[in-house]
C-alpha cells in the first residue's frame, strides 16, 4: 500500500526514498490540478482512470527538465539532473561558460570520499533519489498492468511510465554505465521480500542497461501515439516519437567513442536505423523544422521564433519534441507548487531591466560561431574584426547573444518605469520597456585604470551591472531563447517591478523545449555519417543549415570536401550541434562521449583495453579539433578608450539596431547605414580585452581526468551496498583495491 507518509524504500544500495509527494499532480494544463491519491491503495487508485493518470501526472511533475537547473544532482529542484543552458557544473566544463566546475578544476580532483556533492547515484533526499523515480514508474506499471482498466487506457498510461522509467536510467548509464537494473516495486519490509537479500541488486552491464532501457522505449513507441489528438488537455505528454528519438540518442552515445573505443560499425548501424525511425514517428505526428521555408529572414528572426511558436508560421509542424510546461499562476497556501515558472528570461537580462543580471558567453563561444559565409571565423574568406566581432557573423549569432547597440525589448505591462522605487535598478531614462537597448560597456576615471576591466575602479554604462559602480557584469549576454518583445508582442511573462521573489522576468509561462525536432535531425546526421551513410547525414545537414538562410548556392556553407569525408563529416556535424544547439545544455554530453576534452589519451592507463584504437587513436585528432583539457576560458569586455568622470560615449551612441538591419560590411562598404555608425562607434570609442573567466590564476587551465569519463561511486554507496562494485580506475572501499566494475565490459567481475 502506497501512505501518505514516508516510507524506507530498499533498492539497489537500500536508499532511503519516496513520498506521498512524489505522487501527487503538478499544474497547467493536464498537470493543473493537484490530487492526494496517497489515502489509498493501489487497488483503488489504478482501477480508476483519473486515479491513475495522476499517478502518471506526478511522473512529470517530479521528473521533467526545469528551467532552474542547478548543477544536475537534484538537490535544488524536483528534476535538477539536465543542464539546459544553465551555467551549471555541465555547461561550465564546456566552452560555452567559464568558471571550474569540480569536472574540469585543475586543483580539486574528484575521488571515491569527495565531500563536494556531485554524486548522481546515491541521492539521499527522497525526493530527488533517483531510485525513487524508479520506484514511482515501476508502481505505476505493476499498478496499471494489473488494473481493470481498457487495453486502451493501458497502453497510454504504461506508455508513459515506460518512457520515464527509461528516461532516468538513460542519465545514469550515460554517467556510470552499468547500474543495478530494477523493474519491480521492492517492499521493505524484511520477510515479505523474503530475507532482505533479494533487495540488494548489484551492478550490471552496460549493454544489459541499454537492452533494457530500448525495451522499454520500444514498449512505449508501440503504446504512445504519435500525437496526442486532444491537445487542449494533454500537450507536452510524451509521443512514440520522443520515445523512439531517446532510443536513438542512447544508441548513437553507446556507439560514440566513450563507449565504442573500436569503432564497431554495427553500433553505428543500430544508431543510424534508430533515429531514422525516430523522424519517421516524429513526422508521422506532424513534428519538424518549425519555419524551415523562411528562418533565414531578418538575422534568423523567425529561427529565434522557435521557443516562442514551435509550431512555425503556418502551424504545420510544431518543433517541441519533449517540453515542460509553465504557467503564470500565484502560489497559494497549501499548494505551494501551484505556481510554475520558468526562470530563463529571468536569468538572461541585466540587472537595469530587473533581470537577474545575465549569463556569460565566452569569448571563445563568440569567436568559433561561423561568419556569414557559414564558415569558421579561422577558415573563412571574410576577414574578422575582433572588436566589431557581430559583424558578418551567421545569422543565428543575432539571436543567441546581446552585445552593446541592440535593441532588447520587453513587455512591462501596466509597471511605471519612472517610479522612484525602482532604486537604481532600471536603466535611467528607461521609460518604455519597448525602448530597452543594451549598452554594456564600461568606463574608467583615471588614465592608468583604462584597461583594469577587473578592478573597482571602473564603472558601468547605464547602471547595467545594478549599480553605478559594481564592476563584474561583462559586455555580452546570452540571447537565445529569449521572449523578445519584436518577436513575440504577447509575451509569456507577467513584468514584476519588485526587489522580491518573483520580480522582474520570474513569473514565466514559456514552455521549456529540452529536446526540439532540430536535435533528434541532428543525432540522425551524427549516426548516417557513423554508419558511412555520408550522403543521407549531409543532406540532414543541409537542411538544418537551410532554415537559417544558407542555400546551395553556396553548399549551405559548408566545405565541399566534407561529403566523402567521415571524418571531416562527423567534425562538421559536431560543430553544427555547437551553433544549433548553443546555451541548450547539450555542449557537455556531446564533448563526454566524443572524449573531447583530452582525444581519449590516457585511458590505456587505467585499463588496457580502454585504450581508442578506432578514430586514429585520438579523436580530437581525427576530428581535427583541439582538446580542451590545457585551455583557459575569457570573458569579453568593451571599455571606454578615453578616461572620464562620467560615460565618454553616451552622448555620441547611434541608433540601436533593431537586428532587422543586413549586418554585412563588404569591399570596403556596410550594407545598412545604421550598421555603419555603430561600427564607427566602436572603432571611435571603445576596446575589447579579453579576461581571464577562470580565475585570476592564469596559470590555471582546464583538466577534465581520464577517470571522469566514467565516475565511481563515492563511499557513502559502498557503505550501504557492499556488494556494489566500484568502477575501474576508482577505489574500492570494501576491497582497499582499485574497482571491478568495468563498463565497457559484457562481463560481469
Amino acid at each position: 500500500m502506497i501512505t501518505k507518509n514516508f516510507h524506507q524504500i530498499l533498492v539497489a544500495l537500500a536508499v532511503s526514498c519516496g513520498t506521498a509527494a512524489v505522487l501527487t499532480s503538478c499544474s497547467d494544463s493536464f498537470l493543473e490540478e493537484k490530487k492526494n491519491y496517497g489515502n489509498f491503495d493501489n487497488t483503488t487508485v489504478y482501477s480508476d482512470y483519473n486515479g491513475a493518470q495522476e499517478r502518471i501526472n506526478s511522473l512529470y511533475y517530479w521528473m521533467l527538465p526545469v528551467s532552474t537547473s542547478g548543477d544536475g544532482n537534484g538537490t535544488n529542484s524536483p528534476n535538477d539532473w539536465t543542464s539546459i543552458g544553465n551555467a551549471d557544473r555541465w555547461s561550465k566544463s564546456t566552452e560555452e561558460y567559464g568558471g571550474f566546475s569540480i569536472f574540469v578544476n585543475p586543483e580539486e580532483e574528484i575521488t571515491y570520499t569527495t565531500s563536494t556533492n556531485f554524486d548522481y547515484f546515491y541521492v539521499a533526499n527522497d525526493t530527488y533519489s533517483p531510485w525513487g523515480h524508479i520506484r514511482n514508474c515501476n508502481d505505476v506499471i505493476e499498478g496499471v498492468t494489473a488494473s481493470s482498466l481498457d487495453e486502451e487506457k493501458k497502453n497510454e498510461l504504461l506508455g508513459q511510465a515506460y518512457f520515464f522509467r527509461a528516461y532516468m536510467y538513460s542519465h545514469l548509464v550515460r554517467i556510470y554505465g552499468g547500474v543495478p537494473i530494477i523493474d519491480k516495486v521492492q517492499d521493505p519490509v524484511l520477510g515479505k521480500d523474503g530475507d532482505g537479500s533479494t533487495l540488494i541488486i548489484p551492478r550490471q552491464t552496460t549493454k544489459a542497461c541499454l537492452d533494457f532501457i530500448c525495451a522499454d522505449l520500444d514498449r512505449a513507441a508501440q503504446m504512445l501515439p504519435a500525437r496526442w489528438t486532444n491537445e487542449a488537455n494533454d500537450f507536452g505528454r510524451v509521443t512514440a516519437g520522443l520515445a523512439q528519438a531517446l532510443k536513438g540518442y542512447m544508441l548513437l552515445y553507446y556507439a560514440s567513442p566513450v563507449f565504442n573505443r573500436s569503432d564497431d560499425a554495427s553500433r553505428w548501424e543500430a544508431a543510424y536505423e534508430a533515429n531514422k525511425r525516430a523522424l519517421e514517428l516524429l513526422q508521422q505526428g506532424h513534428f519538424g523544422l518549425a519555419y524551415a521555408g523562411n528562418g533565414g529572414e531578418a538575422n534568423a528572426a523567425n529561427w529565434a521564433r522557435t521557443w516562442l511558436d514551435y509550431t512555425g508560421s503556418d502551424g504545420s509542424v510544431s518543433e517541441a519534441v519533449f517540453v515542460t510546461l509553465h504557467n503564470t499562476k500565484d502560489n497559494v497556501s497549501g499548494q505551494p507548487d501551484y505556481g510554475k515558472y520558468n526562470r530563463w528570461e529571468h536569468a538572461i537580462r541585466p540587472h537595469n531591466a530587473n533581470g537577474a543580471g545575465g549569463l556569460t558567453p565566452t569569448q571563445e563561444m563568440i569567436d568559433l560561431f561561423p561568419m556569414a559565409d557559414g564558415k569558421r571565423p579561422s577558415e573563412s574568406a571574410i576577414s574578422y574584426d575582433r572588436r566589431k566581432f557581430w559583424l558578418n557573423r551567421d545569422p543565428r549569432f543575432y539571436r543567441t547573444f546581446a552585445f552593446p547597440g541592440v535593441e532588447w525589448q520587453f513587455s512591462q505591462g501596466g509597471v511605471d518605469l519612472t517610479d522612484a522605487a525602482l532604486d537604481g535598478i532600471i536603466c535611467p531614462g528607461l521609460l518604455n520597456g519597448a525602448n530597452y537597448q543594451l549598452w554594456s560597456y564600461m568606463y574608467n576615471d583615471t588614465e592608468a585604470d583604462l584597461d583594469k576591466v577587473t578592478t573597482s575602479s571602473g564603472f558601468w554604462a547605464d547602471l547595467v551591472a545594478g549599480s553605478a559602480d559594481k564592476v563584474g557584469s561583462h559586455s555580452v549576454y546570452v540571447r537565445k531563447r529569449s521572449d523578445d518583445l519584436r518577436l513575440h508582442n504577447i509575451p509569456f511573462y507577467v513584468y514584476i517591478n519588485s526587489s522580491s521573489n518573483p520580480k522582474g522576468f520570474m513569473k514565466n509561462a514559456a514552455p521549456l523545449i529540452t529536446v526540439r525536432y532540430a536535435e533528434v535531425l541532428l543525432n540522425y546526421a551524427e549516426a548516417a555519417a557513423g554508419a558511412n551513410h555520408l550522403n543521407e547525414a549531409l543532406q540532414a545537414l543541409q537542411q538544418i543549415r537551410a532554415r537559417v538562410g544558407y542555400t546551395a548556392d553556396n553548399n549551405y556553407g559548408l566545405d565541399a570536401s566534407i561529403g566523402g569525408d567521415r571524418a571531416k563529416l562527423i567534425a562538421a556535424i559536431l560543430y553544427e550541434r555547437q551553433i544549433e544547439l548553443a546555451y541548450e545544455g547539450k555542449r557537455f554530453a556531446d564533448m563526454h562521449r566524443w572524449m573531447l576534452f583530452d582525444g581519449g589519451q590516457g585511458q590505456a592507463s587505467i585499463k588496457s583495453t580502454w585504450a581508442v584504437t578506432g578514430f586514429g587513436g585520438n579523436t580530437c585528432q581525427w576530428l581535427g579539433v583541439q582538446p580542451l583539457n590545457g585551455q583557459k576560458r575569457h570573458s569579453i569586455v568593451l571599455y571606454c578608450r578615453q578616461a572620464s568622470a562620467t560615460d565618454p560615449a553616451a552622448e555620441a551612441r547611434p541608433a540601436a539596431l533593431t537586428l532587422d538591419e543586413p549586418m554585412t560590411f563588404a569591399n570596403g562598404e556596410y550594407a545598412d547605414a545604421k550598421v555603419q555608425a555603430l561600427a564607427e562607434w566602436y572603432d571611435t570609442y571603445l576596446e575589447r580585452k579579453d579576461v581571464n573567466a577562470d580565475g585570476n590564476d592564469d596559470a590555471l587551465t582546464i583538466q577534465y581526468r581520464p577517470t571522469y569519463y566514467f565516475l565511481g561511486l563515492r563511499q557513502n554507496a559502498m557503505q550501504t551496498n557492499p556488494t556494489l562494485h566500484q568502477t575501474v580506475g576508482w577505489h574500492d572501499l570494501g576491497r582497499n583495491a582499485d574497482g571491478l566494475f568495468d563498463p565497457l565490459s559484457d562481463t560481469l567481475p
